[in-house]
């Protein structure tokens, strides 16, 4: 008898990106994440891709699926004098409405009161589809497992394909993306084309479905190499959180990262809001887009360095702040997701150690920062110790270390051996390079660096 694989694995797709779509629109109609311009547009691309997907599969059912059933389950109980096909069918037809109304939202995001109707659009939407599929696999997947011979249901797929005009560039890593485990299966029936042309549509379709949703929606690869340093500031979790989520006067504290702007009509800290951090080093410039994944305000704030076709490795920065006697305690760290060329440049060049310790300078300059804003009394020395898992010595830093590469991120984690939280600011003054201490208050203020390269799985 037949499989139900691959019908399944299409309803799960369909279920993804429907509960994916309400999530994005409920998290913007509350304002707790930003989508710019272009990101509309991309979201808009896909969401016609996904659209095309599925009323070819409504198409199909209607004039492939049903008939085929009807030959081999025999006649259907009639309703209202339809049959329960008849009623999946014209389902189709009242479905097509709350996918134009979620178009039509989406196009119109910009105007007043926009958001909340998109956010209803996609909230009926998946209510309605979820109904939908479930209603459907209870009547198809019985009758495709235990009475459709198998090639039966094979001539019946072919005979959809030939009229098919869905971009298998975009259905294919869809529907791999929704379901790996059931793509695989259907791909090993069908010998080694699918395979192929998925392996070599899979890196641009997470490209375009990270622009559409942004880098949370993919996972970044495994984590290569990790960091960390922290500090006590005096001053409330609130202030300390104000001053690193400002990623414009960041690069004050950095000693590559020398510029960075908002993107794509981002202007304040919220999931989803994309800067990017200009750096140099030696004579060699470059710059690498981040967006943020948390704000919680007084909590954590981090951001990932967006991954591109030249430039596939990723970085997580993360700030953490809990209270403490003294005031803040903030905690910085760092998820690199790196290949191993990338991974034999951080060792060669030291930054697998030189990270940690620039991170901590980093984090004083910021304290200073703020305590100077505040009119309390700066801070000077700088002591900066290793974890027992470090390959590290204590050291006492007097001046600033930098070390970097051309393709390393380019907010904080491209600022190098500096790593700031949001980089740069548009200039820097002549106090940048210079150390925070010097004043006599040298150990007072223990910062922590540790390091470690150990794998694992960023966030």
């Amino acid at each position: 008898m037949a499989s139900a694989t691959a019908y399944l694995l299409i309803h799960e797709a369909i279920r993804v990106e429907t509960r994916r779509l309400a999530d994005f629109a409920t998290e913007l109609a509350a304002g707790r994440r930003h989508a710019g311009p272009a990101q509309l547009a991309a979201l808009r691309a896909h969401l016609d891709e996904v659209v095309d997907v599925i009323h070819h599969h409504h198409v199909g059912e209607d004039m492939h699926l049903w008939p085929l059933l009807r030959r081999f389950a025999g006649p259907f109980e009639r309703v209202d004098g339809l049959d329960l096909l008849d009623g999946l069918g014209s389902d189709h037809d009242l479905l097509d409405p709350p996918m134009e109304r979620v178009r039509t939202a989406l196009a119109r995001l910009t105007a007043p009161g926009a958001a909340a109707e998109f956010a209803t659009a996609c909230a009926t939407l998946l209510t309605l589809m979820d109904e939908h599929l479930t209603a459907e696999e209870s009547v198809v997947v019985p009758i495709l497992i235990e009475r459709v011979p198998d090639d039966e249901l094979v001539a019946m797929e072919k005979r959809m394909q030939r009229g098919s005009r869905i971009r298998l560039g975009f259905a294919l890593p869809w529907l791999d993306a929704a379901d790996p485990a059931r793509m695989a299966e259907v791909a090993g029936q069908l010998g080694p084309v699918l395979p192929a042309l998925l392996a070599l549509t899979r890196r641009g379709y997470r490209r375009r479905v990270r622009a559409a949703y942004g880098v949370t929606v993919t996972s970044p690869g495994p984590v290569t190499l990790r960091g960390q340093a922290e500090i006590v500031i005096e001053a409330t979790p609130e202030q300390v959180y104000e001053a690193v989520t400002d990623v414009v006067r960041m690069a004050r504290h950095s000693p590559e990262c020398y510029r960075c702007a908002w993107l794509d009509g981002a202007a304040e800290p919220l999931p989803g809001a994309r800067f990017r951090g200009w750096n140099r080093f030696r004579g060699a410039r470059w710059s690498r887009e981040c967006e943020i994944v948390t704000a919680e305000p007084g909590v954590a704030f981090a951001y990932r360095t967006v991954r591109t076709a030249t430039r596939p490795d990723s970085t997580l920065w993360r700030f953490e702040l809990a209270p403490a006697a003294a005031g803040t305690r903030l905690r910085q760290t760092f998820e690199l997701s790196g290949a191993p060329p990338v991974m034999v440049f951080e060792r060669l060049s030291g930054r697998d150690t030189s990270t940690p310790k620039a991170m901590a300078r980093t984090l004083a300059r910021l304290r200073d920062d703020i305590l100077s804003g505040s009119g309390a009394g700066s801070p000077a020395g700088l002591v900066v110790t290793t974890g027992p898992d470090s390959a590290t010595r204590p050291v006492v830093t007097t001046g600033p270390v930098v070390t970097t590469r051309p393709d390393s991120a380019a907010g904080p984690d491209s600022a190098g051996a500096s790593d700031v939280a949001g980089e740069p600011g548009p200039t820097r003054g002549p106090d940048a390079a210079r150390e925070p201490g010097g004043h006599g208050r040298l150990g007072e203020d223990l910062v922590g660096a540790r390091i470690s390269g150990q794998g694992g799985r960023g966030e």
